[in-house]
């Protein structure tokens, strides 16, 4: 059920989970839902397009902005104005043979301190280039964007409290459980963020599953055997969980991040002791090699999928769309990586994304090449930038990082459904950097480069949901590049130049959607600040204009 708030608002009711919507300059908007889209198996180039409407839709949204609720409880995912299609019933994504996981790493809360965003350590420390003491200072600080701020909370309650915001802004967007990236033996006591996320997935949704994934780049020990028990420890303290993900057998479904860095026979004999007590493990190692991997694994009585952690670029993501065949080959399921961009500050490293082109490309790869799973990457490790969470910075703007988010639940909701949603209603999405990748960085002592030999981008991109054919404008610095497009979706880029863009939708003549950037490009001469930011910042709008998020 939903409500108009206003002229500028939407209510939209989740069950257990709420998300205020805004659209429009005297809004506040936000979604926990996310309307999106990306070249439909068309491809990335500039000018892709995919026809995705249907006049005969019954599912659109009442004419007056209401939203007709699902009685499927308790996190019905309804619509709203910046959506451009109407998300499937909860029912519908839990209830499909595929899985959309979210890789989830904990370091990186909504709230670390429990402190009022202005001033709590993402704004302080973590995204200031002399914060922890310096500590970051050659790379001009250790992030770049943090997660959105949420209201101070009860100082016994708020990190679980966070966690389930996070658990509904996930299934608002399509996603169907988390992948928990495990990094210390501490996380099979209680009180960890492994067990609060459990306990936080079972209160919001007793369908959204866990799988623990084992960091083994994190859990090394010089002593093997520790590293074995330290394992067991791990999976023997998830498996009595409601919340983890068991398969119809019963099955304990568990990952591991660099499985490789143990053999086959090291994960068997682990596995050969847990099935003593009664726990039976069915295995998806994820790998950084899956080609010199995949055999021995796939050998391995316990394992039931493959997974690869996967490269955010086109290329990249468009070369995995045989890798499904190839696990099913040998009878195991395959888990599809979705990466949006790929920029590590503290590395001083990129992964050249083509603006929303890799994350468009995997989700081809994923529907196209018969994945069985998905495990976006990631949703929360603000450190190498690939978040799918909606993201911001020190202005605490809840209208720049929604666009992969967004982007990223049309696609779900056309894998876990089989069927690419309907597009009901206009939507613009945006994506483009501050600065361009050769800008100048005099406060960071070491150069930031592009990784996997992929050519820089300097690129501003428009991708375009639309119910029927239209004009597409990009402007900026007085200069107005156009593109005609069809009704279905479309991708529209122009050089990144100085200023604040703005992106339009006319139809007829007369104006659909018109919107401003929610950031300013400066030259080669930098940023005022001489740390470089390659963070592709990006947002969503529709004709009631720029859509914010705000986290419930």
């Amino acid at each position: 059920m939903g409500r108009r708030i206003g002229a500028a608002g939407l209510i939209v009711v989740l069950g257990a989970a709420s998300a205020l919507v805004h659209c429009g300059s005297s809004g506040q908007s936000q979604a926990t839902d996310a309307g999106q889209g990306a070249d439909a198996l068309a491809g990335s180039g500039d000018g892709a397009a995919v026809d995705a409407t249907d006049a005969t839709d019954t599912s659109r949204p009442p004419t007056d902005g209401s939203i007709e609720g699902s009685t499927d409880a308790p996190s019905d995912a309804g619509g709203n104005a910046c959506m451009p299609f109407a998300m499937a019933p909860p029912a519908s994504l839990f209830g499909s043979s595929r899985r959309v996981f979210a890789h989830y790493f904990y370091p990186f809360p909504l709230s670390i301190d429990d402190q009022p965003a202005a001033s709590d350590y993402y704004n302080t420390q973590y995204l200031t280039p002399g914060g922890e003491n310096g500590k970051w200072l050659a790379q001009g600080g250790y992030l770049r964007q943090r997660p959105l701020p949420v209201p101070v909370g009860s100082a016994s309650t708020y990190v679980l409290d966070n966690m389930e915001r996070e658990v509904r802004l996930a299934i608002a967007g399509g996603i169907t459980g988390f992948t928990v990236d495990v990094l210390s033996p501490d996380q099979a006591a209680a009180g960890s963020q492994l067990q609060n996320i459990l306990q936080a997935a079972h209160l919001v949704d007793s369908r959204f599953a866990i799988v623990t994934m084992l960091d083994l780049s994190a859990l090394s020990e010089a002593d093997a055997g520790a590293e074995a028990s330290v394992v067991a420890s791990i999976i023997e303290s998830v498996a009595a969980s409601p919340a983890s993900y068991k398969l119809p057998d019963g099955r304990l479904v568990v990952s591991s991040f660099l499985a490789e860095a143990q053999p086959a026979a090291w994960w068997s004999s682990i596995f050969q002791g847990l099935d003593a007590e009664g726990i039976h493990v069915a295995f998806v190692p994820c790998f950084l090699d899956l080609g010199a991997n995949e055999a021995a694994f796939a050998a391995m009585a316990y394992t039931y999928g493959l997974s690869l952690w996967g490269t955010a670029t086109p290329s990249a993501a468009a070369a995995m769309q045989t890798l499904p065949a190839t696990a099913h080959a040998t009878g195991d399921i395959f888990m599809m990586p979705v990466l949006s961009q790929q920029y590590r500050p503290k590395d001083f490293l990129y992964w050249e994304s083509g603006n929303s082109a890799a994350l468009r490309d995997a989700w081809t790869s994923a529907i196209a090449g018969g994945a069985d799973w998905t495990q976006i990457v990631t949703w929360s490790d603000f450190s190498e930038s690939g978040e799918i969470e909606p993201y911001t910075d020190r202005t605490l703007s809840n209208e720049i990082g929604t666009g992969y988010y967004d982007l990223d639940a049309y696609y779900a909701s056309w894998f876990l459904t089989g069927q690419p949603p309907v597009i009901t209603d206009d939507a613009l999405y945006y994506f483009y950097r501050r600065e361009p990748t050769d800008a100048a960085a005099p406060a960071q002592t070491t150069a930031t480069t592009a990784a996997s030999g992929q050519a820089p981008e300097n690129d501003i991109e428009l991708v375009a949901f639309l119910t029927a054919p239209g004009t597409l404008a990009i402007t900026i610095d007085g200069q107005t590049s156009t593109q005609s497009a069809p009704a279905g979706i479309t991708s529209m880029k122009v050089p990144l130049q100085v200023g604040t863009p703005r992106f339009s939708l006319t139809r007829g003549g007369a104006s659909v959607i018109d919107v401003q950037g929610g950031v300013t490009s400066v030259g080669p001469g930098g940023l005022d600040s001489g740390v470089l930011d390659l963070t592709y910042w990006s947002g969503s709008a529709s004709k009631d204009g720029p859509c914010r998020i705000t986290v419930p």
